[in-house]
């Protein structure tokens, strides 16, 4: 498990860099991408691939939001090379390769997969990004109470 983190870090990292991130945020991707495929893993041993990569997006995106508030810089910065790990590369690849074999049936459970394992990820943005909007709209609100 411990190498499967080290990967995920890696990985993130040269997606960082292929991406030309901030010299200043490529190892803080990494740390996002270890800590979200971290995330999968364990909860992969409750849950099913869906759910947890859900969880694992919602770590990513929340430590993401995170980062970019500490470090000024925009939020994709750390999220686009932090979902590489939970990205669902090897089901499509598996249905695309069950389609060709003349597999339907499998290569139809792969395609349902990935399309879930994609809706998750995307739901977990849209989650993770509500609620910070919310809390931004919140101190503002605040903040002119404040005022008056």
């Amino acid at each position: 498990m411990i190498w499967q983190i080290i990967g995920a870090f890696m990985a993130t990292v040269a997606g960082s860099i292929y991406l030309e991130a901030p010299k200043n945020c490529i190892l803080r991707t990494g740390i996002i991408g270890a800590a979200g495929w971290a995330t999968y893993l364990l909860s992969s041993k409750i849950y099913g691939p869906v759910f947890s990569t859900y969880i694992a997006g919602l770590i990513i995106s929340t430590i993401s939001h995170i980062f970019s508030r500490l470090f000024k810089v925009p939020v994709t910065i750390f999220f686009i090379p932090g979902v590489f790990p939970i990205v669902p590369g090897l089901s499509m690849y598996r249905a695309v390769y069950f389609f060709i074999k003349g597999s339907s049936q499998v290569g139809q459970g792969f395609l349902e997969e990935t399309i879930k394992i994609s809706g998750m990820i995307a739901l977990s943005i849209f989650t993770i990004d509500t609620i910070f909007k919310t809390i931004g709209k919140i101190k503002k609100a605040s903040f002119l109470d404040e005022q008056d």
